[in-house]
């Protein structure tokens, strides 16, 4: 599964223009940012970020029908521009002055599908670069009673591109996400020891799932409470390597570890 990045881009990038609670401008606003082009982005501290556009670009594909309709309904996003949409059956819909929020349940009733689930990143713990409002769409007479584990469930994600939190989200993008979940449960990033070194040490001190995606909620922070300061980035090897806090007999002067996304 993959979507070309320059079409993601489009949505996590989206101008959003300006909202009433940004604050005073002084944050800025991430349509201004440059869009990333990997999955990853590092900063000089080894801080890893989970890029909104590269988790979309490598592990989501387009529901290329829902998307054209949710497409036609927002038109250019003038006001007073009347738009509509067909649906399979042949009903044409009036969209006419719907908000960014407001085509996607329109769009997704009028195909048959009810809403399950629906969340902003905001409310947890993540290493994304930047928020959204994700909402799960299942057929009405789906024959799953789980969203999570319903194959034909829609996912609509409003990427967040302007300042504030509390506004400024792009339309919607209508994708389904590869792997056994509808949508992953955790959007944050898993460390593995990377060399023997390193293996070793978790043996002696921690347990060696203990900064994996599935052993706790946070597991960057838990790794960065865990190790000493710092050293070096590998982008092509996809490693951080900081200094070992413990001292004694047969201890690395550095651990190594490995960093990914599992969906």
């Amino acid at each position: 599964m993959s979507i070309e990045i320059n079409r993601v881009v489009e949505f996590t990038r989206q101008n959003s223009g300006r909202h009433f609670l940004d604050s005073g401008d002084h944050y800025g606003r991430v349509y201004d940012t440059p869009a990333p082009e990997s999955k990853f982005r590092v900063d000089d501290d080894g801080q890893v970020f989970l890029t909104v556009t590269g988790l979309l670009a490598e592990h989501a594909t387009v529901r290329e029908d829902v998307q054209t309709l949710l497409d036609a309904a927002w038109g250019s996003g003038k006001r007073g521009e009347s738009t509509s949409f067909t649906t399979p059956d042949g009903v044409e819909h009036d969209a006419t002055d719907l908000d960014n929020f407001s085509i996607g349940p329109v769009v997704m009733e009028a195909l048959g599908y009810e809403c399950r689930a629906r969340d902003n990143t905001y409310n947890g713990e993540t290493d994304l670069d930047q928020e959204f409002v994700w909402e799960v769409w299942t057929p009405v007479d789906s024959d799953s009673d789980d969203r999570i584990w319903d194959e034909d469930a829609v996912i609509l994600i409003y990427a967040h591109t302007g300042c504030d939190v509390r506004g400024g989200y792009a339309t919607p993008i209508a994708v389904q996400f590869e792997g056994e979940y509808s949508i992953p449960t955790r959007f944050v990033v898993g460390f593995r020891a990377a060399d023997d070194a390193t293996e070793e040490w978790l043996d002696r001190h921690h347990n060696e799932d203990e900064f994996s995606q599935g052993y706790t909620s946070n597991p960057q922070y838990h790794l960065q409470e865990s190790v000493g300061e710092f050293v070096s980035h590998n982008p092509e090897a996809q490693t951080l390597t900081f200094k070992n806090p413990h001292e004694g007999e047969g201890e690395p002067e550095t651990v190594t570890f490995g960093y990914d996304f599992w969906v």
